[in-house]
């Protein structure tokens, strides 16, 4: 093998280095290699590429390949996934993922295909979309194998390259890729697309949980979130794997709502700012209105105590989702608390209500408040302007974070020396009296003597059993 030998900065390549550097070593190992995927998509869209470079080798392993590569920048030797039959280097901000041309073919009763070397058409006629399809060589041309990638790309369609209906059965997560397609680029549809996932939407049973929720969460924080869930909605799926936003279809609100609960949640969704824990809080945050949904006796729709029920479920929905415990308390806490800032009032909270809002929302609070103004824009409460207010309020009362990162003003130690008493669930609760203290003002943040004097005033708090 010759010596690739360039005057590049290790660690941190441009594009265009890095590119030329897979060129040159494909060149020199007679590796057949072609740009592939999403990466070849979005440079032909010409908005923001991603760091993800993706390669298929026809007829070579390409571990070789991308050895080569690493060794001019200074990178770690390749790594080898067998389950997926990839391999992946990676440097600074870039991934580099090589897999061999393929061919499969599934089993109707399996989520695994069974696989072996492929021609270039082959491998392209496996993947997902037309535009998904596209490959372009190392010398910058672009071969469109299915004869409808670029006119699909041109006119923002998502098209399976064979017939969807197999497409979907093959690999049933296509679905919910396709979803996830048209929540990130804003295109439609193909003719035929939402029959065939109607048809296939029993298939999405084999797929384990894990891909589903990945392509869930990447949807999410996709500019069009709606859109994907939509896709997901009129394509049977979306029943299978979150049937309580479903159960908001027609579910009417009045007050200030425009649209059913469902309608109004795919609105906050996408008023929502682009982060996982928000856009996840947007779409669970009134997942309980439809079983707490009660019509009064003067017709107006009420939903009790939504919000302490939504928390819960969606505690039960993101563990079926596999996402993390902290993403989950996250999550529950911000349904949670989604109403209190939209019920804030100049004139009737106090000082200490705000304080206790703070406190409740810790370091959620942009969260929060990010979450109350999504829910607002999406219905026609008149204006944002008392949000602003309570978020400058919260800014002066915990000016330096007092509040927020309040610590228990006593510990267990000091309560029990002065009660002279055990350990016992009372101290839990003479803690809990402090904190409410200093949420009311009572006592300063950070005063203990104030505290313990305080402590001294209501001696009952150490004797309540």
């Amino acid at each position: 093998m010759t010596a690739i030998i360039r005057e590049v900065t290790p660690e941190t390549p441009e594009l265009e280095d890095l590119l030329e550097a897979i060129a040159e070593a494909a060149r020199s190992l007679g590796i057949e290699t072609y740009l592939v995927g999403g990466f070849v998509r979005d440079r032909l869209l010409g908005g923001a590429q991603g760091k993800d470079i993706d390669l298929v080798t026809v007829g070579m392993d390409p571990m070789p390949l991308l050895a080569a590569v690493a060794s001019v920048f200074g990178w770690h030797h390749p790594e080898r996934f067998e389950r997926f039959g990839t391999a992946q280097i990676r440097g600074s901000t870039w991934i580099v993922e090589g897999v061999r041309a393929r061919a499969e073919r599934y089993d109707p009763e399996s989520r695994n295909p069974d696989v072996r070397p492929g021609t270039l058409l082959e491998d392209i006629s496996r993947r997902d979309f037309t535009v998904n399809a596209l490959c372009q060589s190392l010398d910058g041309e672009v071969i469109d194998l299915t004869g409808r990638g670029l006119t699909d790309l041109v006119d923002g369609v998502l098209r399976t390259p064979g017939d969807p209906a197999d497409t979907f059965a093959e690999d049933p997560l296509r679905m919910f890729r396709a979803a996830r397609f048209v929540a990130r680029l804003g295109f439609t549809l193909a003719p035929g697309t939402i029959e065939a996932m109607r048809a296939q939407a029993s298939r999405t049973s084999i797929l384990s949980i894990e891909r589903v929720s990945d392509e869930l969460r990447r949807m999410l924080v996709a500019p069009y979130p709606s859109a994907g869930i939509s896709v997901l909605l009129d394509g049977g799926v979306l029943e299978m794997f979150l049937p309580e936003l479903v159960a908001g279809i027609g579910v009417e609100q009045g007050g200030y709502h425009t649209h059913d609960v469902y309608g109004h949640t795919l609105l906050t969704v996408d008023a929502a700012p682009p982060d996982l824990v928000t856009r996840t809080a947007a779409l669970l945050h009134d997942i309980a209105k439809p079983p707490a949904h009660v019509v009064a006796s003067d017709g107006r729709h009420t939903f009790y105590d939504h919000p302490q029920i939504g928390a819960e479920m969606a505690r039960t929905i993101l563990t079926r989702w596999r996402f993390s415990n902290d993403e989950i308390s996250d999550v529950s806490r911000l349904v949670r608390l989604h109403l209190r800032p939209i019920q804030y009032d100049r004139e009737t909270f106090s000082d200490a209500a705000v304080r206790r809002l703070i406190r409740d929302a810790g370091p959620l609070r942009a969260k929060m408040l990010a979450l109350a103004r999504a829910d607002t824009m999406a219905s026609a409460y008149p204006t944002l302007e008392e949000l602003d207010e309570l978020d400058e309020r919260m800014a002066v009362l915990d000016a330096g974070g007092v509040v927020s990162a309040m610590a228990d003003p006593l510990s267990g130690d000091e309560l029990m020396a002065m009660a002279g008493r055990g350990p016992g669930p009372w101290v839990g609760r003479a803690k809990a009296a402090m904190r409410d203290a200093v949420i009311e003002g009572t006592i300063p943040p950070g005063d203990p003597a104030r505290a313990r004097a305080w402590v001294e005033e209501h001696p009952e708090i150490l004797r309540d059993a």
